[in-house]
């Protein structure tokens, strides 16, 4: 078994089903302009969201729209919508703080169909929200199955 080394590229797999976008495609500045952090969105396909990388559950949004992933070499940040923070019975979390989760794990259930009701973006927004090496973000568009294809990968050098 080979133990990872920082000289290892790290991938991060894609939160949800659906097509992998640019950031800049989301309606909100704070993502869409990079501020938050280097990453993807995901137009979603399915209801289940998923880790896209082994840590720790940092954080957990009190209706479950936002949860925040620690590890070793990076912080993620995975945001489901924009501007759901107010939505009830759309978000069913599947994970508590301080659990360790592994890459490809189920996060949360999803009502996507009730984000889009409620006339807002239904994104699932993927973000580097610490890197905490000089990894180069590269990353990956097209279709994409939830926790099993890339859609970013930390070059290391």
């Amino acid at each position: 078994m080979k133990l990872f080394s920082k000289h290892d590229d790290i991938t991060v797999l894609s939160p949800s089903d659906g097509e992998i976008i640019s950031l800049s495609a989301v309606p909100d500045e704070a993502f869409s302009s990079g501020m938050l952090g280097e990453g993807v969105a995901v137009k979603p396909q399915g209801g289940i969201v998923f880790a896209p990388s082994g840590g720790r559950i940092g954080t957990v949004s009190e209706n479950g729209h936002a949860y925040s992933i620690e590890s070793e070499d990076f912080d993620l940040l995975v945001h489901i919508g924009v501007d759901t923070l107010s939505l009830g019975g759309v978000f069913e979390p599947m994970v508590k703080v301080s659990q360790k989760v592994a890459a490809g794990e189920p996060l949360c259930r999803v009502d996507f169909a009730k984000i889009r009701a409620a006339g807002l973006c239904d994104y699932v927004i993927l973000l580097i929200n610490e890197n905490k090496t000089d990894a180069e973000v590269k990353i990956h568009k097209g279709s994409a199955r939830g926790g099993k294809d890339t859609a970013m990968v930390l070059m290391n050098n």
